[in-house]
């Protein structure tokens, strides 16, 4: 078992925040003299930590030029120190040596075993012997490819029989890392058989995770790593039986209500009962009155909110909306679509409200799909000058929920031809429309207008901490003196709300107030009150923080002129198509499997036949109203590009 001390200098990584805490650690030993010899392993490892911090230029604020080029020339030294240290480890008293190891240098003695080269000093007898006695080593092991390659057959023969392999598997092959931990990496000698042999066996123990259950279902098959449509029916099985005993055990209950009243005093309402169930209500007397096609189609903007006042659709699944525990606890798939309970809400919302409304408008004799064909081959031609020969084929009222949607998934496809044809020609020719029988790839349908979003530049990494710094619910920007009590959600919420002074921070606070300063978005007035230097930048900062994408036109003009100064100084991106990133990801999760595993597969079942059986109607029934809202959301697009397109013809 190794001890760990508290006191010790750690390098975690660059980016990591804790990097002053343990630079002042260990300043006391950068200003001491080196020593000639050094016989306690954890003394070396510390000197190999603290050179690590000098390497990345991460200093301390209160040292001096010549005190950093001082400890530069202090942490060469060092290196020779551990190189030195390091030559002596062989196979007589390796296992000592790591034995006395702390458990905070664990990760930094077989980074220096990997790096130099020890490992080649080391027997495969005692390597095997340490695997045996502390087995949870291997997942530090992985991370050293040089290591693993060496000992590739007794890191096969020890995973084989380890319990945990298949977690492993998935984490390596499946798991989203969002903390970008150490890649991990497997012997070459495993083959694809064995990896799905031991998937096999882990779905059939006592001791299984049913996260990494629910991966299983949907992996993503590789070169590398494949499971067989019977393992992965396997699981689904068991995690559909294991999920029904959780939720007999642990009932939590939560939904959506939706009704059309009769004499309601407002168009729109809501409210959350103490069930948490959310109520929703529309006013039946106002759909009646407001029956034209023209009307009943905007609906879907005023009363049932699909899109906001940019535009853009309402329903995807934000990362902001998400609680801290549904970002950052569980297992999840790097290939799935990650939804928290808003998303949840929001989809069950979305599809009781286009449900109810069909059901109010079949009694006005007029049907949803009616709606989408005047939109498409009417509206949009007299307001917009869209081609006069578009077409969308309406299902007959007798057809079952089954036979519409086989007539509603190749009109969607028809629908977003049409467009791209329209763009790309300025006309519909449907002989070159019949010619391509695949499907257009919801990314390739293009705008009309260009540079029509915006997106954040995710690798401008001093801009990405900015935005945290002034928008995240865990910064402690947001915690401060006297206003603890008011639970401000983010730093930009209590300047917007607060006259805050510079000095009622702590001093521990201060660095990221003095990174803001330095970077330019916020300055200290005569009176010592914090202000934010550019509103402008610190509004489209906060929009995309919350949004993940903004609609360039749909800003005002001071916006726009700051945001083209923003992709100057390469903080954000241009990028122009139909829809947003967000909503592509949206489509794909309902439509395919193309980006996610745990995509609903709608457009695939439907055009190629493996779809639910015809009996199974409340299956078909759910993807005739999911078509239905996805064409509603395609209206909706195509509408905020005509607008866009005639609005900058106009200014021109």
């Amino acid at each position: 078992m190794h001890e760990s001390d508290l006191n010790k200098v750690v390098c975690h990584s660059k980016e990591d925040m804790t990097g002053g805490h343990y630079l002042q650690k260990g300043e006391h030993i950068l200003r001491a003299d080196t020593k000639s010899d050094y016989t306690d392993i954890n003394e070396v490892l510390e000197l190999y930590n603290l050179k690590k911090y000098i390497d990345n230029d991460l200093f301390l604020n209160s040292w001096s030029k010549e005190e950093i080029e001082n400890f530069k020339l202090k942490t060469t030294e060092y290196g020779k120190v551990i190189g030195k240290f390091m030559a002596t480890i062989d196979d007589n008293n390796v296992v000592n040596s790591y034995g006395n190891t702390l458990r905070n240098y664990v990760h930094s003695f077989w980074e220096l075993v990997n790096n130099q080269s020890v490992f080649k000093r080391i027997s495969k007898v005692n390597f095997a012997n340490i695997l045996a006695s502390e087995p949870y080593v291997i997942h530090e092991i992985l991370t050293h490819k040089s290591i693993v390659d060496y000992y590739s057959t007794e890191i096969k023969n020890f995973l084989l029989t380890y319990p945990k392999f298949a977690e492993i598997l998935l984490s390596i092959y499946e798991v989203q890392d969002d903390f970008r931990k150490n890649q991990k990496f497997i012997p070459k000698n495993i083959s694809i058989q064995d990896k799905e042999n031991i998937i096999s066996d882990y779905l059939d123990s006592t001791d299984i995770n049913l996260n990494y259950v629910g991966l299983i279902r949907n992996v993503k098959n590789g070169n590398d790593f494949k499971i067989s449509d019977k393992t992965r029916l396997k699981a689904m099985r068991l995690h559909k039986n294991e999920s029904k005993k959780i939720l007999s055990e642990n009932s939590i209950e939560y939904g959506v209500s939706i009704s059309f009243p009769e004499n309601a005093t407002k168009i729109k309402d809501g409210f959350v009962d103490r069930n948490l169930v959310v109520h929703y209500s529309y006013s039946l007397d106002y759909i009646r009155e407001n029956s034209d096609f023209h009307t009943l189609f905007n609906n879907f903007k005023v009363l049932f909110e699909y899109v906001d006042f940019q535009y853009r659709i309402n329903l995807v699944n934000k990362r902001s909306q998400m609680e801290v525990f549904e970002r950052i606890m569980g297992v999840h798939s790097q290939n799935e679509y990650r939804t928290g309970t808003t998303f949840s809400l929001t989809e069950m919302t979305s599809q009781g409200q286009i449900y109810g409304y069909g059901q109010i408008l079949n009694a006005l004799n007029i049907s949803l799909e009616s709606i989408i064909n005047f939109v498409f081959t009417s509206f949009f031609q007299e307001k917009y000058d869209f081609p006069n020969n578009a077409s969308f084929l309406i299902s007959s009222a007798t057809n079952s929920h089954f036979e519409k949607v086989r007539i509603l998934a190749p009109e969607f496809e028809s629908v977003l031809k049409q467009f791209k044809l329209f763009v790309e020609d300025g006309s519909i020719d449907f002989e070159l429309l019949q010619i391509s029988s695949s499907p257009s790839a919801i990314k390739d349908i293009p705008s009309l207008n260009q540079d029509k979003y915006i997106y954040f530049n995710e690798d401008n990494k001093e801009m990405v901490n900015c935005s945290n710094l002034f928008f995240s619910d865990q910064t402690l920007l947001a915690y401060v003196d006297p206003f603890k009590e008011k639970e401000y959600s983010s730093f930009f919420d209590l300047l917007v709300n607060e006259q805050v002074y510079f000095t009622n921070y702590e001093e521990h606070q201060k660095p990221q107030l003095n990174y803001l300063i330095e970077k330019g978005f916020i300055f200290i007035d005569a009176s010592g009150f914090i202000q934010v230097t550019n509103l402008e930048r610190i509004l489209i900062f906060k929009d995309l923080y919350d949004n993940e994408v903004a609609s360039f036109y749909r800003y005002s003009t001071d916006l726009q002129n700051e945001a083209k100064q923003m992709a100057l100084d390469d903080i954000i991106l241009f990028e122009s198509s139909l829809f947003s990133k967000p909503e592509q990801s949206y489509f794909n999760y309902f439509l395919n499997k193309s980006e996610f595993t745990n995509g609903l597969d709608l457009r695939n079942s439907y055009l190629h036949g493996t779809q639910a059986v015809p009996a199974e109607t409340q299956k078909h029934e759910y993807a005739y109203f999911a078509y239905l809202k996805l064409l509603f959301l395609v209206m909706l697009k195509i509408e905020d590009d005509l607008i866009i397109s005639k609005m900058t013809k106009n200014k021109t």
